[in-house]
């Protein structure tokens, strides 16, 4: 199988490009994330309003099942690399919207963890926000948490979840770290919801944003461009299988089983804004349902 691919793209010397570490970046980045255009945010929160009901669907059963003969069912749900907590509020809007009191999200706990204070900081405005104006208190907790770092506090601190999301976060991680880790926060038999930029696109261009300050281009240092099937196989040896769900059958590129992929087409150009143009007929993004054996 091959190596995944390490994308530079500009030398550090262009004077026109920051290169900084990874952190770094998206603290900087924390303040105008949400509101800088970025398409492929865009086009991962339109999919996951269609894969997170069946990732919970799922993560139902397995909680009923483990739990089997208790007389509370919790389920313990984690946003691996939750950043802005864009996906975080998606969550609780769909734990929130249930209205069967068997199932186990009821007084469901939720941990956002990410690498970026400043990224942790944003979201807790946002849970803030989402909770005053549900006239509720979600039980979320959020945590600094560096996939590429050595200290593991948070994972012995909320370990084991019943399922998993992260989203738009493997392209800064090497796919061994990202999965051994993964595993280690996870139930045997709990689902891992995941999405990323797809290496069509990953081998054009990589994150980054415009400092409002300095007008200049800010990128983390380096960037994967993960294959799919590069993915799929680091995956498989950390111990999680493809689980499909009903979404895959809408994937543009459905060669792949079990993996849903998105072209930029004419048809979604209105809803990702006026930089996906640049990337039209190219396929940007995928999202794969994984469960831990």
């Amino acid at each position: 199988m091959s190596q995944p691919q390490t994308i530079q793209f500009s030398l550090p010397s262009d004077p026109n490009v920051s290169y900084i570490d990874t952190v770094h970046a998206y603290d900087q980045w924390a303040n105008i994330y949400d509101g800088d255009g970025n398409f492929l945010q865009a086009l991962d929160t339109i999919e996951m309003r269609s894969l997170l009901p069946e990732f919970l669907s799922l993560v139902k059963t397995t909680v009923q099942s483990r739990q089997k003969g208790e007389d509370t069912t919790t389920a313990k749900l984690i946003d691996l690399g939750c950043g802005t907590g864009r996906n975080t509020i998606q969550l609780l809007e769909k734990i929130s919207s249930q209205t069967d009191d068997s199932i186990p999200f009821q007084n469901a706990q939720i941990i956002g963890l990410d690498a970026s204070n400043g990224m942790l900081d944003v979201a807790r405005e946002a849970v803030a926000t989402f909770s005053a104006a549900a006239k509720s208190k979600p039980n979320v907790t959020l945590f600094q948490f560096d996939l590429l770092g050595d200290d593991d506090t948070a994972t012995t601190s909320t370990t084991k979840a019943d399922g998993m999301i992260s989203t738009l976060v493997l392209e800064h991680v090497p796919l061994d770290t990202y999965f051994s880790k993964a595993a280690n926060l996870l139930h045997q038999g709990a689902y891992f919801l995941v999405s990323n930029m797809h290496a069509d696109m990953g081998k054009l261009g990589q994150a980054g944003f415009v400092d409002p300050a300095t007008k200049k281009k800010v990128r983390p240092m380096r960037s994967y461009a993960h294959e799919i099937g590069d993915v799929l196989g680091e995956a498989e040896r950390a111990g999680f299988e493809v689980v499909p769900l009903r979404g895959t059958s809408n994937s543009d590129s459905p060669g792949v089983e079990g993996v849903v992929e998105k072209a930029v087409t004419e048809d979604i150009l209105g809803a990702l804004g006026q930089r996906a143009s640049k990337y039209l007929g190219v396929t940007v993004w995928f999202g794969v349902c994984f469960r831990k054996k």
